[in-house]
């Protein structure tokens, strides 16, 4: 079970800067990562005849994904258009198929071994609204995964809303036969709940330890029905607030039409925001205005968002972060966006002291990438591993290890 993993070793440190080891090694010992340095380091605290595995790479932590629906894997990149038009045309019918439970376990399987394949370890993911369709998910689950299934009552078909556990005593007969550690509390968005479901979704939260998560002003559309449905509230960001669902657990999706209140809002509850560069260009969506998370210091991570985003590959989400913004003239580097997708992406989902970068303690799940050819620095390596097409990414890593195990 004691093994030094020998290989070229990026590890991210924090936004602006990450540790490059051009022979470095992973000390694993039964799953847990005991230690990472030099390979003449790591060797010499090992002893004689250590286990040595050499890996033809550059090892990287497993990537996080802090925002996708896996009901929607089977389409994604199928479809475009505006959101809401996309929404009802495309991936509701999509997601009423999951009240087959025979196909949900099929659907889970393939989920979970192509992330896999494309180096994710982890995420939260959005399910149907079906109890048993999240169960499958969660039973099926390879890596460290939170997922939660949507609650719908109001403006979807009855197809998805008769199958929603926003009563509060289904939801919470639900809750106690349900690990708290891997499951969100999950409104769909604003427009598929009253006030009065929203305010309720609000106590459950206060009530269970559970992470909470939920889309926030994507598109003009979503922000023009929000404003018809909730009149009284002064944006829609006060429609979460008054319910009592913007807290420490919470990560809000895209956050791409928002004002200065709501991004202060957001900010002193301590609100996560998932960032989705790809679904944004897919959908058709306006760019999230990193500058203005930025400046109220807000905290964020990478995601794929699929099936709105075209990929599921991190490697693309990143490829795009970088793309989207520094056309905005923004500034971005390949540090912060690894960084984005992966410890980041552990602190948001509460896993910061188990998973999301390659430090003594923390599980050993981590993905090894083609190996570092004649780039003239580290940058210009990590850049070109995330160059090409979304499917080329999807199969660009060498492999995937989960708590020290391959496992794609």
């Amino acid at each position: 079970m004691r093994k030094i993993f020998r290989a070229s070793i990026l590890n991210p440190i924090d936004v602006n800067t990450w540790r490059f080891y051009r022979d470095g090694a992973l000390w694993v010992d039964h799953g847990v990562i005991m230690g990472l340095d030099d390979f003449c380091v790591i060797a010499g605290q090992m002893g004689a005849n250590p286990d040595i595995e050499h890996l033809d790479g550059v090892i990287v932590p497993g990537f996080v994904d802090v925002h996708l629906h896996w009901v929607q894997h089977r389409v994604s990149g199928q479809f475009s258009g505006d959101l809401l038009t996309w929404l009802q045309e495309h991936i509701w019918p999509e997601e009423a198929c999951y009240a087959d439970t025979d196909l949900a376990r099929v659907a889970a399987v393939r989920f979970y071994a192509d992330l896999l394949r494309a180096g994710t370890v982890m995420g939260m993911s959005y399910s149907s609204p079906h109890a048993e369709a999240t169960q499958i998910a969660l039973a099926s689950m390879r890596g460290d995964w939170v997922v939660g299934n949507v609650l719908m009552a109001v403006h979807a078909p009855h197809t998805l809303t008769d199958h929603s556990l926003h009563d509060p005593g289904a939801l919470r007969a639900f809750l106690q036969r349900t690990d708290m550690a891997h499951y969100a509390l999950t409104p769909r968005f604003a427009p598929n709940l009253t006030a009065k479901s929203l305010k309720m979704l609000g106590r459950v939260a206060a009530e269970h330890p559970c992470l909470i998560q939920t889309h926030l002003a994507e598109s003009l559309t979503e922000l023009r029905w929000v404003k018809e449905l909730f009149p009284d509230a002064a944006h829609y960001t006060e429609v979460y607030d008054r319910a009592g669902l913007l807290t420490p657990r919470t990560i809000l999706g895209h956050c791409v039409e928002m004002r200065d209140e709501e991004w202060r809002c957001v900010r002193a509850r301590g609100a996560w925001v998932a960032h989705c560069p790809t679904s944004n260009e897919a959908l058709g969506n306006r760019r999230m205005p990193l500058e203005q998370l930025r400046a109220h210091h807000i905290p964020f991570a990478l995601a794929s968002d699929i099936g709105g985003g075209p990929s599921h590959s991190m490697l693309h989400v990143m490829q795009r972060f970088l793309g989207v913004h520094r056309d905005a003239g923004v500034p971005v580097t390949p540090q912060e966006a690894l960084y984005r997708s992966t410890k980041a992406g552990a602190e948001c989902m509460g896993r910061g002291a188990s998973g999301g970068e390659l430090t003594v303690g923390k599980r050993a799940d981590f993905v090894l990438l083609p190996q570092k050819s004649a780039a003239d620095s580290v940058e210009a390596w990590f850049e070109a591993c995330l160059s090409g097409a979304p499917a080329d990414l999807e199969h660009r890593p060498l492999g995937t290890w989960l708590s020290g195990e391959r496992a794609a």
